[in-house]
């Protein structure tokens, strides 16, 4: 499958910042699905509801139109510019082929049986199947062992959260992994790492009851899931940094009252209003006993 290439700037170009939502998906949906089948930038009607699953999808082809980011054909549309960053489809097919042919003459000579001539002729432009970064029709070594293929982008490469690391893939088994040990603890240097990364993050700094029992959770769950590791240090720093620590509910000051009964404090605005409505009370009740107004 090849890959498809876009400007770092492409989002803040001032046609794409125009459009609506919508259409920007299936403007970028389009590139995808021309790159993938193969088409060099062309859209044809009857393939327009494959693309992209967008409402009105028609009304947004052309919203694309008007804003110069396609062309329309008599039976569907062009991508503008689109041979400006990705390559033509009869390159792809030549840099798979050549691609092919080397990967076989290469197996040939691990077989030992005599590798065929070689019949591919350099393609113009980029593998579109390998890394963009690196032309497959001009390898320095024609006929080395095949490449890995690139990781998709969009699915990294997992930094934690295994039972094992992941050594270098050249053979170095790197550090040695190990479990937990039971009475673990993280150094004041792991503190004062993951402390800064909190404060960075907009994250208040634990307290020294919350660090404790950061930490017992992290060695409960490390000893729980069997996981290893080499630097059990760096694995609490990221876990400490993570960390919301559940908030101590404050109880209640209850106050006896007489009877015997505890009630919850009373609010000490609404206390005072009550007593000076009292005092007022008691006043008028002097004034009417003594003959004042009532």
């Amino acid at each position: 499958m090849p890959w498809v290439r876009l400007d770092d700037r492409f989002p803040s170009n001032r046609k794409i910042r125009l459009l609506s939502d919508a259409a920007f998906r299936l403007y970028v949906s389009a590139i995808c699905w021309s790159a993938e089948n193969l088409t060099d930038g062309v859209v044809k009607t009857a393939e327009l509801r494959l693309v992209a699953d967008v409402r009105s999808a028609r009304r947004h082809a052309k919203e694309l139109v008007e804003s110069s980011l396609w062309e329309e054909l008599p039976d569907g549309w062009r991508i503008h510019d689109y041979h400006e960053y990705q390559p033509t489809a009869e390159q792809v097919r030549a840099d798979r082929k050549a691609k092919a042919a080397r990967q076989q003459r290469w197996r040939e000579r691990q077989k030992g049986a005599p590798a065929p001539a070689s019949t591919d002729q350099p393609a113009t432009g980029v593998d579109a199947s390998t890394d963009a970064s690196r032309d497959a029709s001009h390898d320095a070594e024609r006929d080395a062992a095949p490449r890995a293929r690139v990781p998709d982008p969009t699915r990294p490469a997992p930094i934690g959260g295994t039972q094992r690391e992941h050594s270098d893939r050249r053979g170095d088994p790197g550090p040695a992994l190990s479990l937990i040990p039971t009475g673990w603890q993280p150094s004041r240097d792991d503190i004062a790492a993951a402390q800064q990364a909190r404060l960075a993050a907009g994250r208040p700094a634990l307290t020294g009851a919350e660090l404790a029992e950061v930490t017992r959770k992290f060695v409960r769950r490390q000893h729980a899931d069997r996981r290893q590791a080499a630097n059990w240090g760096a694995r609490w720093q990221e876990w400490a940094e993570r960390e919301r620590p559940t908030p101590q509910m404050q109880g209640a000051f209850l106050v006896p009252l007489p009877g015997g009964a505890d009630q919850p404090p009373l609010d000490r605005a609404a206390a005072a209003r009550r007593a000076a409505r009292h005092e007022l009370d008691r006043i008028a009740d002097e004034l009417r006993a003594n003959g004042g107004p009532s």
